[in-house]
């Protein structure tokens, strides 16, 4: 029988377990660019440290059972405005993450009183991209969305929004640069997304 997943808020206390994870986060490849992976161990464990010390973030560890599998992390948090999502998961596997993330979204936005959650995601992460707008309700930015400006605009399909809401060329990875796709969701998007899958029985609330 598989182990159940936990978030655990992140304490850097005892020093092995800091040890552990930020041993884990600057080995995971994906989340640099080629230039600060090719910086050296030291260097990337100095960032992770800076990450993990920031007064405005909020970070979790995921455990399933005694082993770390991954980090739900939380920054740029402007409380009553915004924040960024960061899903870092150690073993690759998405699928049984879903509720964990649900809940720890839910918990942001209600603790912050947030306006929207917003991730960067590298073209190169397709997987990630997949199960953040089919599993967590995140959508590119500028998708089926209204306009401050200008305020009649015609609203962008999901194609269109695709091409148009990303950073070009953010990020080297491979020896290639690669664009960041910007996604966003709402408080008022993720409450009726949850709504949906409520009425849908595909949707448990449990503690983040």
């Amino acid at each position: 029988m598989t182990e159940p997943l936990t978030a655990i808020p992140f304490e850097a206390w005892p020093p092995e377990r800091l040890a552990r994870l930020v041993t884990a986060c600057q080995m995971y490849k994906p989340w640099y660019s080629d230039d600060v992976w090719l910086s050296g161990e030291v260097y990337r464990r100095s960032l992770v440290l800076a990450r993990l010390s920031n007064p405005a973030s909020r970070s979790w560890e995921v455990y399933r059972g005694d082993q770390l599998v991954g980090l739900l992390h939380a920054d740029e948090i402007v409380p009553k405005q915004d924040a960024k999502c960061h899903f870092v998961f150690f073993d690759h596997v998405l699928v049984d993450k879903r509720q964990l993330c649900l809940n720890t979204m839910n918990w942001l936005f209600e603790h912050y009183e947030l306006k929207v959650l917003r991730v960067d995601i590298p073209t190169y992460a397709a997987k990630l991209l997949g199960f953040l707008r089919k599993a967590l309700g995140f959508r590119f930015e500028a998708e089926g969305r209204a306009f401050s400006w200008p305020a009649n605009a015609t609203l962008l399909t999901t194609d269109e929004a695709r091409l148009g809401s990303r950073r070009h060329a953010a990020i080297l990875h491979g020896g290639q640069w690669c664009d960041l796709l910007l996604l966003s969701i709402t408080a008022d998007e993720h409450r009726a997304w949850i709504k949906d899958k409520l009425d849908k029985g595909k949707y448990e609330t449990q503690p983040a």
